[in-house]
């Protein structure tokens, strides 16, 4: 296994985590038009307010499965289902419980999410020792194996967490995340790690999963992810970012972030863009002790372009495919955000 040194490993995980200026306090950001848009024109875009299902969050679950020990979150409406399935991944050194905003957005609007801990969260001191202890590639495999270990646990998770009996449908699935988490998700579509020792690129995907959420993905990091490592990624996928989503050090320009879209199998592939948008929408997600202020307009754009995509992919509504197949969002919002497609 491709191991870190101890220096590697504090610049993988400020990369990934953003400590390194991915905020873009270094950088000469472009210049914005805030969101112009009238009440009626935000009333039009697709369930861009919070749902009418209540939401239950139980944060303190933990499962024996098999060999692994996981700390999850569960979220699920407070009403009679199943519903589909969400796994979200978080960004390194982030912790399941910090991206509420947009969770709970979801699950208001009919779905359930199971959000793990990963090996490298909750932390610069437990992330940098698990970087050097797993190495990039190690890393890697154990987020995957979170979620293959979910998947292959459903019933066994669905009977141990109270409330959660008939809530689940397991014929219905996405994967979702942020960031490192994004990569994770893109994972189970087609997307690859490419190992230094052995030269090749290693793959996992999985067909029990229908669709992918990447909210801002990384660009090419080091050698385990590349350029090379989308080529073989399918969609369906939605992958958002947004123009002040930079890093001085690493990415100085945003549209690294949506290289995976640029770069994947054409077909059922998304790429929300909103003016402005930083890497953590101010301090709504992954880092809310930032002192930023908190991007709203981008997390309303972010919540309403990913559940129509979500309803379009997994649910199969025609009204949600219809509206991130059309300029509706474009148009409303006066350019302040745009979905392309490929």
């Amino acid at each position: 296994m491709h191991r870190l040194t101890t220096l590697t490993a504090i610049m993988w995980c400020s990369v990934i985590f953003g400590l390194s200026g991915c905020s873009g306090d270094k950088l000469t950001l472009p210049e914005v038009t805030p969101l112009n848009a009238s009440p009626e024109a935000l009333a039009s875009l697709y369930k861009a307010e919070t749902g009418s299902l209540n939401v239950v969050a139980q944060t303190n679950v933990h499962l024996s499965l098999d060999d692994r020990e996981l700390d999850l979150s569960i979220f699920y409406p407070d009403a009679e289902g199943p519903f589909p399935i969400l796994l979200f991944s978080h960004g390194n050194w982030s912790t399941k419980d910090k991206y509420n905003p947009v969770i709970e957005h979801w699950v208001s609007h009919g779905y359930v999410v199971l959000a793990p801990n990963h090996l490298d969260c909750c932390g610069m001191v437990n992330g940098i020792w698990n970087s050097v202890r797993y190495g990039q590639i190690g890393l890697i495999e154990e987020r995957i194996r979170d979620f293959s270990s979910l998947l292959d646990h459903l019933p066994q998770i669905e009977d141990s967490v109270d409330g959660l009996a008939g809530k689940m449908d397991t014929s219905r699935i996405a994967a979702t995340g942020h960031s490192f988490g994004a990569f994770t998700a893109q994972q189970f579509g087609g997307a690859g790690t490419f190992n230094p020792d052995t030269e090749e690129y290693v793959y996992f995907t999985d067909k029990r999963i229908k669709a992918m959420v990447a909210i801002s993905p990384p660009g090419p990091m080091f050698d385990v992810i590349n350029e090379g490592s989308w080529i073989n990624l399918q969609g369906p996928m939605m992958l958002t970012t947004g123009t002040w989503d930079a890093n001085a050090q690493f990415w100085p320009d945003w549209r690294a972030h949506k290289l995976s879209f640029d770069t994947a199998q054409p077909g059922q592939n998304y790429a929300l863009i909103t003016q402005g948008a930083d890497h953590y929408l101010g301090n709504l997600i992954c880092r809310p002790e930032r002192e930023q202020p908190p991007q709203y307009d981008a997390l309303k754009m972010l919540n309403s372009a990913t559940t129509a995509f979500l309803d379009a992919y997994v649910k199969n509504n025609t009204e949600a495919l219809a509206f991130i197949d059309s300029d509706n969002l474009q148009q409303a919002t006066n350019n302040f955000s745009r979905l392309q497609q490929r």
